[in-house]
């Protein structure tokens, strides 16, 4: 079997090792270049947004992450056929039609629609990983659509975690865990471990089976709580809810 490398990548010191390489490091541009598939985990709420978007029939996602040069971007578009969507510190941007509530994008709101998307986090990591070859969009709600596709893909694989402003997310890593513990299950014994390996290990044990209490207890999640977005995190967290693989190419998010 061909060896394959899954490196996990989240803001602090990178691990170079042979076979998975799973680690944790800050994200530089030339780090995704150099491989085939990167996969961006934003789980509250980037990814599960867009998720949701492309599976109730959205068109496409254009992420930018000012929000002024979102607007510019709009306007290339008829008025009919496009919409904002973003937040700052998790509320609606002024002047957007919609925030990154995963709820707000219903079938009748985003159907045969394209969405200029600026967030905080996730697509700023979007920004920053645009070099590599091959991104796809993960989340909880699209979990294993996510594995089957690194399964059948041909190469080495970076997870990304978005994280909040920078720093580390649980929720995120947790995440990244259940998506390394699945591609195990394909290649076994094709890995070496690491602590990174291990934590996210370790949150998945600890949390797989209550994924919702993840969310709860993390600091993000506490955070969209006390705004009054709970039910935002009880959407986030239903596993395998849609079997879509958002694929992020040439400046725009699509199935």
């Amino acid at each position: 079997m061909k060896e394959r490398t899954i490196l996990l990548d989240g803001f602090s010191k990178t691990y170079a090792i042979t076979g998975w390489r799973l680690g944790f490091g800050v994200m530089k541009p030339e780090l995704a270049t150099h491989l085939p598939v990167v996969v961006i985990i934003d789980v509250l709420r980037a990814s599960s947004t867009i998720v949701t978007a492309l599976a109730n029939g959205c068109n496409g996602f254009i992420p930018i992450f000012s929000p002024d040069q979102a607007k510019k971007k709009a306007q290339q578009f008829e008025k009919e056929r496009v919409l904002l969507g973003g937040e700052r510190e998790g509320i609606k941007i002024e002047g957007f039609d919609l925030g990154n509530s995963p709820r707000e994008y219903k079938r009748e709101a985003v159907k045969d629609k394209t969405i200029v998307f600026s967030t905080t986090n996730g697509v700023k990591t979007l920004e920053m990983a645009k070099s590599a070859h091959r991104i796809i969009i993960g989340s909880f709600l699209n979990l294993q659509a996510v594995c089957d596709y690194c399964t059948n893909y041909q190469g080495d694989i970076l997870l990304i975690c978005a994280g909040k402003e920078g720093r580390f997310s649980l929720e995120d890593a947790a995440c990244a865990g259940m998506m390394v513990n699945s591609l195990r299950d394909v290649f076994p014994g094709n890995h070496q471990e690491v602590d990174a390996n291990f934590t996210t290990q370790l949150l998945y044990e600890k949390f797989s089976n209550n994924i919702l209490e993840i969310l709860r207890k993390f600091q993000h999640g506490r955070y969209l709580e006390s705004i009054g977005l709970d039910e935002d995190l009880k959407f986030c967290s239903q596993l395998d809810l849609f079997h879509i693989v958002p694929i992020y190419k040439d400046g725009i998010i699509s199935i």
